[in-house]
């Protein structure tokens, strides 16, 4: 637009902002009743030529309340915007396009990048814990390079074949954990069949769709995000120190019959106290738990461009420490999206991705290990001498030592993505694109097992002695591995208004191919430790191995929008799919959805209630999605394996043998869905609320069924057995601002309930889980406790227990027998399904506010209803299975003639009829967490466009700060069926900055 001059005139300049300070680009600057005016430039500013009886303005921006200001006497006008509430005209990424909020018929939840930009995690995917409702993220692990969540979408999508969503960044399938946050502009979470069906059978357990940021034709920005912090563990146990151990552990020798063990010791350590060389109080956890995990990430992009070509790039480095010493995760990130205006009808886009994953822990034992040992290994026994030498801890296996000393295990991954794509428009409203993409990467994984010294003391020369070198004997296992990914795709979309009638029509081909290669070796006996190559290695004891693998997928698929005046929706998708995973004849299988939608607040009834309900869309669709993941490339066709040589001649050949049968007749496994959801909208869209009611059904799984042992082969797939998962979801916002000051409350709750529906007459037990029809997948199975037993006659007149039963040892219940009737022992017949450790009622609060600068985010997150199992260690005091175990300060109320009223049954070791799986070692996995909290503040524009900076923000962020739950102390709630072995979920506290040039 050009500037207006006419007759008497003078320049107006000035700048516009958002409520929180920064600079807004692109804002229509017009004099009211005219056509003239301007648009602000890349840093929010404008000059405008006006006339000195024209004295209103109207400033206008696509998302933000278009305003009215009259022209000051003076020269100067500074104008605040204040972002629309109404989300109907938003531009929502779904499959294959985009579409208007306002128009979609499918269960989709949209998140911006910003929001998951405002945790200091990791790994991405435990920034989507809590923001959506159906979501649920799962975290098992804070150990750096493998703390990622696990994400299911509305439920477990089947058995033994793939659980995972599909992901896609910029429609290229990769882990969400593989981009840093900081480079995401939006993710649509597609969650019903309708607006997933789209990707067929690579949707079955729904689609993240991911969309990153792209360059600007509003000039050049260039902007650092980073922050320095510490982690701590949420939660360990307290152990007992070593007088305590000692004590108790004979205690426990006494009531199984045995004669003390640490009579003359427990006397010398009150007497003479520890010292560290014949007497020993070892702090585990403080000998090896000698980092506070100092974490940084840095990321800094630029984005430019012109109306010809757009450059979006970004570099990021991520550094993140465990909690002991030599293991950490490093990633190295760079994208570079390109955007060119090839011709005026075509349009072209280049994206290259590099990314870097190193991440190192110790050699001779895993982190997992390394934490069990630190908090169960006794106290009494040594571990590291006042001069530095290595004790023998349990059998010359040291966690110190193999922290330090024990070499280390590497694995590093480079990935390269490429992706081109070429859109032409030859007539309006039609437009035909090609794209191609590459992923690629490769994993090398190094592990080279040190010894180190152990020494044992010399009570009468009072001397350290050397006594061994653990482990044996030193190796080297190296081995590298490639996965390439190459995907095709063509399509052609339409759209079309006559009227009111608006339609839409895609459709398209892919092709996908999926390639692995990899080759690895063993040597032991390096002649020199610190020369970790094979080569140096023993080759009398080496082993090589190597495999390659492929399977290809074609795909046709098509959609049909259309709508009458944004009034009345109607959406059908299809995709056909074809996997070389399946023989010829059961390569392809159709997967069609159709939804519709009807904006009642459209209709003229409507308009009463208006003002209170602004808008009300009723949403019902159903479909149906396939799943092939089983693991397996070919599933279809008989397996040989190698290492089965044999003799011939006095001569060893090499041989193979036929390992697993074939199924040629399986086929797709298929699961449909029906959804019936509401979108309202109060008071001005200040209020939202969003719900959904879905039954989803899981037909011909994809699973092995057991078969007898003498056959020599594994089990093969079968298409057996159905399940079920029926849900809810609730969102409800709130965004509003009292002059100054702004808020916003988020609100998720959801519910899924999975039951198996037929297993064909089979029945899965896996230890203390169970699979079988009327129960959700993996329950837990095993003996109805009643309690404790109080005395010898309760134990005469109960159903016979064990031989060796005793009073305080736990009660089960007689529910059955050979006839399917109690019978007054307790055996197998007893066991029942106890629970399950899915996920139930998952909800989430965000609390938003901004006032003059300063911003505060406090975000709940938490699960209401789930049933968790503890064994092991977790449950059993001395628990002996890899080290002799010690016990827990928790396990101190034991049962005792004393101590009836006991949480714990009495003490004893090497006896497992207390720690059978039983309903005693179930307890609630419910919790509340305060999952982030964030407290910023952004400098006055008076001090930072002086530097020519847009915005700087300071903030301080804690993640994981307070857990509220009824589970073991000492352990978390959210990591699930622990025996003792895990790695603790991080406490993180951060400080970070926000920079835009």
């Amino acid at each position: 637009m050009q500037h207006y001059v006419l007759g008497q005139n003078r320049q107006l300049t000035g700048t516009v902002t958002d409520q929180k300070g920064e600079t807004l680009p692109g804002v229509s600057v017009i004099i009211k009743g005219t056509t003239k005016g301007i648009s602000t430039d890349n840093n929010g500013q404008f000059k405008l030529q006006i006339q000195s009886n024209q004295s209103v303005l109207v400033f206008s921006l696509i998302g933000f309340q278009s305003r009215e200001v009259a022209a000051p006497k003076n020269n100067t006008l500074n104008v605040v915007l204040s972002a629309t509430t109404s989300t109907l005209n938003e531009v929502v990424v779904v499959g294959y396009g985009t579409q208007k909020k306002v128009n979609l018929t499918g269960a989709i939840s949209v998140i911006q990048g910003a929001e998951m930009a405002k945790r200091p995690v990791a790994s991405t995917s435990l920034a989507l814990q809590g923001i959506a409702p159906g979501v649920t993220v799962t975290q098992q692990s804070g150990l750096p390079g493998n703390d990622a969540g696990t994400i299911r979408i509305r439920g477990i999508g089947s058995y033994q074949a793939g659980q995972d969503p599909l992901v896609l960044v910029d429609n290229v399938e990769m882990s969400l954990d593989a981009i840093d946050a900081n480079n995401i502009q939006s993710i649509s979470v597609l969650k019903d069949a309708a607006a997933a069906a789209i990707y067929g059978s690579r949707a079955a357990n729904g689609v993240i769709l991911i969309t990153t940021k792209r360059g600007s034709a509003k000039g050049t920005s260039v902007q650092y995000n980073g922050y320095t912090g510490f982690q701590q563990a949420t939660n360990l146990p307290n152990k007992v120190d070593a007088l305590d151990h000692m004590t108790y552990y004979d205690i426990a020798r006494i009531n199984v019959g045995q004669t003390a063990a640490f009579t003359q010791q427990i006397a010398d350590y009150k007497t003479l106290g520890p010292d560290n060389f014949a007497r020993f109080n070892t702090d585990w956890e403080k000998q090896v738990l000698t980092q506070n995990g100092f974490m940084q990430s840095h990321n800094l992009s630029v984005s430019s461009g012109t109306d010809k070509i757009k450059i979006f790039a970004s570099g990021s480095y991520l550094k993140q420490n465990g909690l002991t010493a030599n293991t950490n995760l490093e990633r190295k990130d760079l994208r570079f999206n390109t955007d060119v205006a090839v011709a005026k009808n075509l349009q072209a886009s280049m994206d290259l991705t590099l990314n870097q994953r190193n991440r190192m822990w110790p050699g001779g034992a895993s982190p997992y290990f390394i934490i069990l040992q630190a908090i169960g290994l006794p106290a009494n026994v040594a571990g590291k001498f006042n001069t530095g030498e290595y004790g023998e801890a349990w059998i010359n296996r040291n966690p110190i030592a193999q922290i330090y000393d024990s070499g280390f295990d590497n694995s590093i991954t480079n990935s390269r993505i490429i992706a081109g794509t070429l859109t032409y428009k030859p007539i309006a409203g039609l437009d035909l694109l090609a794209t191609y993409s590459s992923n690629t990467y490769t994993v090398h994984n190094r592990n080279l097992i040190k010894q180190y010294q152990v020494y044992t003391p010399d009570l009468v020369n009072k001397v350290l002695v050397p006594t061994v070198l653990y482990p044996s004997t030193n190796s080297l296992s190296d081995g590298i591995a490639e996965f390439t990914q190459n995907i095709f795709r063509v399509q052609a979309t339409y759209n079309k208004s006559i009227a009111k009638h608006n339609f839409s029509v895609l459709g398209g081909f892919s092709t996908e191919q999926f390639n692995t290669d990899n080759v690895s070796g063993f040597r032991p006996n390096l002649l020199d430790p610190n020369k970790s190559y094979l080569s140096a290695g023993d080759a009398a004891g080496q082993t090589v191995n190597g495999n390659a693998s492929a399977y290809t997928m074609a795909s046709a698929f098509g959609r049909i929008t259309y709508n009458y005046d944004e009034k009345y929706l109607l959406e059908v998708n299809g995709r056909w799919d074809a996997s070389s995973r399946f023989k010829q004849e059961n390569w392809w299988q159709l997967f069609p959805s159709v939804s519709g939608g009807w904006r009642m607040s459209q209709e003229n009834f409507w308009e009463p209630i208006r003002k209170v309900i602004n808008d009300s869309k009723l949403r019902v669709s159903y479909g149906s999605l396939g799943n092939q993941n089983v693991g397996s490339y070919y599933p279809s066709f008989s397996t040989f394996s190698t290492g089965y040589n044999y003799y011939f001649n006095n001569t060893l050949n090499t041989g193979y043998a036929l390992t697993q049968g074939a199924n040629t007749n399986i086929k797709w496994e298929t699961s449909t869905q029906f959804d019936a959801g509401l979108d309202m909208s109060f008071f001005d869209s200040h209020v939202t609320l969003t719900a959904d009611v879905y039954q989803r059904d899981i037909k011909n799984m994809l699973q092995t069924i057991p078969v007898p042992t003498y056959l020599g082969l594994s089990a093969p797939f079968v298409n057996a057995g159905s399940m079920r998962n029926r849900g809810w979801e609730l969102a409800v916002g709130l965004n509003n601002n009292i002059r100054d000051f702004k808020y916003q409350v988020q609100l998720a709750l959801s519910d899924v309930k999975n039951v198996v529906t037929n297993l064909n007459g089979q029945e899965y037990v896996s230890g203390y889980l169970i699979t079988k029809k009327g129960y959700a997948i993996n329950s837990y199975y095993g003996y109805q406790a009643q309690g404790l037993f109080q005395s010898a006659d309760e134990i005469k007149n109960s159903p016979f227990q064990f031989a060796n039963t005793v009073p305080g040892d736990i009660k089960y219940k007689d529910i059955s027998g050979p006839n399917g009737q109690p019978d007054g022992k307790i055996d197998n017949y007893d066991r029942v399904v106890l629970g399950s450790n899915q996920p139930r009622y998952t909800y989430s609060l965000n609390l938003a506010s901004q006032w003059k600068g300063f911003d505060v985010t406090v975000f709940f997150q938490g699960v209401g209803k789930n049933d968790n199992y503890i064994s092991g260690m977790g449950s059993q005091p001395f628990f002996s299975a890899q080290f002799q175990g010690t016990m827990y300060d928790f396990q101190k109320d034991y049962w005792s003639p004393t101590n009836t009223d006991a949480a714990y049954p009495r003490l004893t070791i090497n006896s497992d009829n207390n720690y059978k799986a039983s309903s005693y070692w179930i307890k609630s996995g419910a919790y509340l967490r305060l999952k982030n909290t964030v407290l910023g503040y952004t400098l006055p524009k008076t001090f930072t466009s002086k530097a020519k900076i847009s915005s700087i923000r300071f903030y301080v962020s804690g993640q994981n700060l307070f857990t509220r739950d009824k589970f073991y102390p000492g352990f978390d709630p959210e990591i699930s069926n622990t025996d003792g072995q895990f790695y603790p979920i991080m406490k993180t506290y951060t400080f970070g900055l926000n920079v835009k040039f």
